[in-house]
């Protein structure tokens, strides 16, 4: 039985209200870090972040769908979680980048899907890059 990843309150508080950054790789390995807004937590492993404006973090999801996200309220909420994450133009996931981009009064190009597999502690100290969440 595989066991998912359950994102607490205080996780998912992060990701909805901290300043996010979504850190990609081409498939060579060129990494790429670009400050997202318009997201939303979906459930205790998905977030689905709205693709308006992307260039390079999109054609690096393209290549290769490992990502990491980064929380940057440092006081507070401060994590990082990794996942692979999947582009859809269309359907369930394309219909609630609109809703999260209605917001804005954007209509998104794209939806980006997160399926989060790993969370750690970025809080300065001793637990300092410690794994506290991981897909099994």
């Amino acid at each position: 039985m595989v066991k998912m990843v359950k994102l607490t309150e205080e996780m998912k508080k992060s990701l909805n209200e901290a300043i996010v950054f979504l850190g990609t790789a081409s498939k060579d390995g060129i990494p790429n870090i670009a400050p997202m807004k318009a997201l939303k937590v979906i459930d205790d492993e998905t977030v689905v972040i709205c693709d308006n404006f992307m260039l390079k973090t999109l054609k690096n999801i393209k290549e290769n769908p490992n990502v990491s996200i980064a929380t940057a309220d440092c006081r507070e909420n401060p994590f990082q979680y990794k996942g692979v994450a999947e582009y859809h133009t269309e359907g369930e996931w394309f219909e609630i980048a609109k809703e999260i981009d209605a917001q804005f009064n954007k209509i998104p190009k794209g939806a980006i899907v997160i399926k989060i597999k790993e969370v750690y502690n970025l809080k300065s100290g001793e637990d300092a890059g410690k794994l506290l969440l991981k897909d099994e």
